[in-house]
């Protein structure tokens, strides 16, 4: 039997409410920055959507008051991920579901 390791990357989404998480994030290995892209706020979206049937409205707040809690998300990118739909606002998502790099 083989095993292997991989090493997945992900972007990571924190609802700082009071600006004490995003200083004692490590800047020398991530990118930090607010949930802007579209698909980036689709991805939360669902997120939350799933949060709220799992835990509760109790638990997932934001949901309700998404544009309220929005601004207050921040996305923690690896390098490796910069270039990506989630963390890149130059992407869009068309009404077919693709994502499309739209020009500049």
């Amino acid at each position: 039997m083989k095993c292997f390791n991989y090493c997945y990357f992900i972007m990571v989404n924190i609802l700082d409410e009071d600006d004490t998480r995003i200083p004692k994030v490590n800047k020398e290995i991530v990118k930090i920055q607010r949930v802007v892209a579209p698909v980036a706020k689709c991805s939360l979206r669902a997120l939350l959507k799933l949060m709220l049937k799992k835990l509760g409205a109790a638990k997932a707040p934001t949901f309700n008051e998404w544009e309220k809690y929005l601004p207050l998300f921040w996305l923690l990118v690896p390098p490796s991920e910069e270039d990506t739909p989630e963390a890149c606002a130059d992407y869009e998502q068309t009404s077919t579901g693709q994502v499309t790099l739209q020009s500049v």
